[in-house]
């Protein structure tokens, strides 16, 4: 049985809540979307002088899961 997995995006300090979800059959097949998702999402957008997190928070109807992110901060030397 396949269970609904929504995909909060954050951006910085902003969070934008799924409202539709994707029916995935499992947690792990959730985790391999929200990554390949975050890394066609960061080609589009590029790093930044400040620290910035760029992620998914995913979640089910019954609560939180994961984070998956990425740091598009450039830290220079």
């Amino acid at each position: 049985m396949a269970t609904r997995y929504y995909f909060d995006i954050r951006n910085g300090e902003e969070l934008y809540a799924d409202r539709q979800g994707i029916e995935l059959r499992d947690e792990e097949t959730a985790a391999h979307e929200a990554m390949q998702s975050l890394l066609s999402m960061a080609k589009g957008n590029p790093p930044l002088d400040k620290h910035s997190l760029l992620a998914f928070e995913v979640r089910t109807d019954e609560g939180p899961l994961f984070q998956v992110s990425l740091d598009r901060g450039i830290t220079r030397r």
